[in-house]
């Protein structure tokens, strides 16, 4: 018969010890899958200007026809305000109106954004308690 000098195993003679182990082991290396996890997000974060970059990219196709949609409503307001003068002031503050209103909305989703990338915001959790079902009577 072969001696083993170090075959790793770890014996206990009292079952609860051995099952203890066990759940030890399973525990440490469900936490080292966590950490990993969580290190391959962190090394995979780009700053949130360089991903909205990236989705530009990605939603290039989609984002182009938006621009020619921009550029008709562009030429279509400027031929009105050649045709009216009397409207371009009118046009223009109901536009600059807009503008103020879709930037105050993208700051603030960019702030909580933020905060939600640094771990400062958290959303309100909604504790769902299960509730006893009724078996229904059976049939004879």
């Amino acid at each position: 018969m072969k001696d083993v000098e170090d075959n790793n195993v770890y014996l206990a003679l009292d079952n609860h010890k051995s099952d203890e182990f066990i759940l030890k082991q399973n525990l440490d290396a469900l936490v080292q899958s966590k950490n990993d996890h969580i290190t391959r997000l962190a090394r995979d974060l780009i700053s949130i200007p360089a991903a909205l970059v990236r989705l530009k990219w990605q939603n290039r196709r989609e984002i182009y026809v938006l621009q020619i949609k921009e550029e008709i409503y562009g030429a279509a307001i400027n031929e009105v305000a050649k045709r009216h003068p009397e409207l371009y002031e009118k046009i223009m503050s109901r536009l600059e109106a807009n503008y103020q209103h879709l930037l105050a909305r993208e700051t603030a989703t960019l702030r909580i954004t933020r905060k939600l990338a640094d771990g400062g915001y958290l959303t309100s959790n909604v504790t769902s308690v299960a509730l006893t079902e009724k078996t229904p009577p059976v049939a004879e």
